[in-house]
């Protein structure tokens, strides 16, 4: 389970907020213990010739970094800021106030509404229509926590409703309308749409028709849920050592019922354990059944994306030996995000996503496939889509990262998933960190063109970085060198990631809170990190 670095979207947004180089001083607990320089050699073996971002992760007394490259980022994805409204009911009418014809109609005629008149005449080349603005200044519409378009009115030929992200820049189709002559009065579901583009972003409307149309609209509106069940949340726990689950079963389970929990994510064994211990795994799951708890086999590391037949061949080995016992769910935590290249090499998260799809069809719907994510997957892009929603819509559930000991932080960094959870059907864990982590040093170098002010040289033919701590390195010596200087510089304190040396009953009190305050019907619990963790809390 890893609460480190963010990936590039998010810093992007994120720098914005920190001073100037200039004003930084260098905290010593910050800068690496050198006293003069420090060489360090940058892993993979993609160019560095465009890097313009480099982030030394310092974990615990490490000397020696984890080393991230970014390029330059020519777009973030993430500028626009979005308008919330209640999720009860959004009149869409007032927008239309700023309708204004689109395509090459030979003619077209608009009323804004309420009701909405719309008369377009073609030419040869359709569609035309009108398109209206969904932004509120500088703000796009934040559509996610809605279920359907309320639509009622009569069109007198086939009309198409699209709607546009400020992401993407692309239009999306959302619905066509095909009533040749007549009314129709409908509630189109979001969620088919929301696959397609990011309901958290909408730009644009527009109704186009592909031949001579006269459409009115009385009613434009989108609605939110109408009575969504309050969860049911419940409580699980991570454990690794499937040694010693297997030594003393009745133990493990008694843990897990003392805490009132319902789940147990248990590492599944390695290939070449025996047979034996391959039995004895087995036999977990009718004592964890008997107790009314769920035993997930869970499995994963970053190098799986290119090693997917090895975690396919443990599920089928341990399929095998159920027989005709039925396996709760498989759960994945891979953190492809930990591999040398990321964020650059965007073939790691095709790769990432291609390994899901391939577990998926695998298990052959004997067993709900659970995925373990990173908070920050919701706002990191990849091909136009955030990660997160990619990966929720190819899984039965997601269990996130969400590592926060201040319970308004953990339910800002979850909100997003939990709406796209509710509006898929997606059951949404979130995460309790209860074991003792190091404190993290996070230092950011940019570019940087005047040597004055340089803080480390990148030599991209040798892969080496420089770090001269002393102020005293003379700039580059050849074309190729690249001068980089210290943008800001942070540390990740465990204490607020993680509730370790705080007593049982504070983590209690939060899985309370917790509890009582969210309300999102895809909520099904916290997962704490990890059972022996947690028997480790002082009482």
């Amino acid at each position: 389970m890893h609460c480190g670095s963010f990936p590039k979207a998010t810093l992007s947004s994120r720098l914005r907020s920190w001073v100037a180089a200039s004003a930084i001083t260098v905290a010593p607990w910050l800068w690496p213990p050198v006293t003069s320089s420090q060489d360090l050699l940058i892993p993979g073996q993609h160019s560095l010739a465009d890097v313009d971002e480099i982030e030394l992760v310092y974990t615990g007394s490490q000397s020696a970094p984890k080393i991230i490259v970014r390029e330059r980022q020519l777009t973030n994805s993430f500028v626009l800021s979005s308008y919330r409204p209640p999720d009860g009911r959004l009149d869409l009418f007032p927008w239309t106030a700023g309708a204004r014809p689109i395509g090459p109609c030979r003619s077209t005629r608009i009323q804004t509404g309420p009701p909405l008149h719309l008369q377009a005449g073609q030419t040869e080349s359709p569609p035309c229509g009108a398109i209206w603005s969904l932004q509120t200044g500088d703000k796009s519409l934040d559509a996610l926590s809605f279920r359907t378009l309320r639509l009622r009115g009569t069109s007198s030929h086939p009309l198409t409703i699209e709607f546009v992200d400020g992401l993407t820049g692309h239009h999306h189709s959302h619905a066509v309308v095909e009533r040749i002559t007549g009314p129709f009065d409908l509630e189109i579901p979001l969620a088919p749409l929301a696959k397609h583009l990011d309901l958290r972003h909408l730009t644009q409307m527009r109704l186009l028709t592909e031949t001579d149309a006269k459409v009115v609209l009385d009613e434009l509106a989108f609605l939110g849920p109408a009575s969504d069940s309050p969860p049911t949340p419940s409580v699980g726990f991570w454990y690794w050592d499937y040694h010693a689950a297997i030594r003393d079963p009745h133990e493990m389970v008694a843990a897990c019922q003392r805490q009132h929990c319902r789940r147990i994510l248990l590492q599944l064994p390695d290939l070449r354990d025996t047979d034996e211990v391959w039995a004895d795994y087995a036999e977990l799951f009718a004592v964890a059944q008997l107790a009314q708890i769920e035993l997930f086999p869970l499995d994963g590391a970053p190098d799986m994306i290119d090693h997917v037949t090895l975690v396919i061949e443990k599920l089928d080995r341990l399929l095998a030996l159920l027989g005709s016992q039925r396996l709760p769910g498989v759960q994945l935590d891979i953190e492809p995000y930990l591999l040398d290249g990321f964020p650059e090499d965007h073939t790691i998260l095709d790769r990432y996503l291609d390994t899901i799809d391939r577990v998926k069809n695998a298990l052959q719907g004997r067993a709900r496939l659970s995925m373990v994510i990173p908070f920050w997957f919701a706002s990191t892009m990849h091909r136009d889509r955030s990660m997160a929603f990619s990966v929720m819509d190819r899984v039965d559930e997601v269990a996130v990262m969400s590592y926060r000991t201040d319970l308004d932080e953990l339910l800002t960094i979850s909100d997003d998933l939990l709406r796209y959870g509710a509006l898929q059907q997606v059951p949404v864990w979130l995460a309790l960190e209860t074991t003792n982590l190091p404190p993290e040093r996070h230092i950011i170098l940019k570019r940087e063109h005047r040597a004055a002010l340089a803080d480390g040289v990148l030599d991209p033919v040798r892969r080496t970085l420089t770090l001269d701590t002393l102020g005293q390195g003379e700039g580059p010596q050849q074309n190729q060198e690249m001068w980089f200087r210290i943008h800001h510089l942070t540390m990740t304190r465990p204490e607020r990631i993680s509730f370790s040396g705080r007593t049982e009953q504070q983590v209690q009190r939060t899985i309370t809170d917790v509890f009582a305050r969210i309300r999102h019907p895809s909520f099904s619990g916290l997962v704490i990190h990890d059972l022996p963790g947690y028997q480790a809390l002082p009482h």
